[in-house]
């Protein structure tokens, strides 16, 4: 579900979840009336059990074969999934994971193969989808929910870090409306960072965009001559 990252030796590593809960395609066949057969059920849903977790998959020959090098072992009851992954300046893998008492995280010193016990990020969130990325200055770039109330899906937020995400300054308010979600993003070659994001998705069902750049952040209100929020990129039909 989220992206990779290249490290600085060449490698690319893969953030790939197995939920440790079993799988949920007989109640979103139900929900969502997709009109599957019990026999299709049963053929879309598969035991990887020895693999359920937060797992780390490297390729060293760019995508033509992949290999696991390891799993951060968070317990059941935390619902790890959704996780990222970040290498920090000191070589180290940060990896961050929706829980659901927020953001966990845990770190790597051998490259993705061992990870420390899990805790609690500090970083405040509902348990929902996140985005972390590292940005070409060299900053991270992390989305996420920060509603007043501490639970809602509201209040879509970009923060920035210079320090490895130890602290975050700025706060560029990206929409804060309720029932926005699922952040994904994007720098260009000339700085402009795009964010998508989902609002509403069983009513207004629409797909928005945000286009930014670190100094909005920073500011923590649109200063760039070329930022836009609220883009609709697509709206379902009924």
């Amino acid at each position: 579900m989220n992206k990779p990252v290249v490290l600085q030796n060449g490698e690319w590593l893969f953030p790939i979840m197995f939920w440790t809960k079993p799988a949920n395609l007989p109640f979103i066949n139900e929900r969502d009336k997709l009109g599957l057969s019990a026999d299709q059920v049963r053929a879309l849903v598969h035991d990887r059990s020895i693999l359920r977790g937060a797992n780390v998959f490297c390729s060293t020959d760019r995508g033509r074969t992949f290999t696991m090098l390891g799993q951060a072992r968070f317990p059941d009851a935390d619902l790890p999934t959704e996780h990222m992954l970040i290498e920090r300046r000191d070589g180290r893998l940060w990896m961050l994971v929706r829980t659901r008492y927020g953001i966990g995280s845990t770190i790597s010193t051998d490259g993705g193969r061992t990870w420390s016990p899990p805790r609690d990020s500090g970083i405040a969130h509902p348990s929902t989808h996140f985005f972390i990325r590292r940005l070409g200055s060299g900053r991270l770039l992390l989305v996420k929910n920060a509603p007043p109330k501490g639970k809602d899906r509201s209040h879509l937020t970009a923060f920035l870090s210079d320090d490895d995400g130890r602290t975050w300054i700025g706060g560029l308010l990206l929409d804060d409306r309720v029932n926005v979600s699922y952040p994904d993003g994007v720098q260009s070659g000339e700085g402009l960072v795009r964010v998508v994001y989902d609002r509403e998705r069983f009513t207004a069902r629409e797909i928005l965009m945000a286009a930014f750049r670190e100094e909005d952040v920073r500011a923590g209100t649109c200063v760039s001559a070329d930022a836009r929020l609220r883009i609709v990129v697509n709206r379902a039909g009924p």
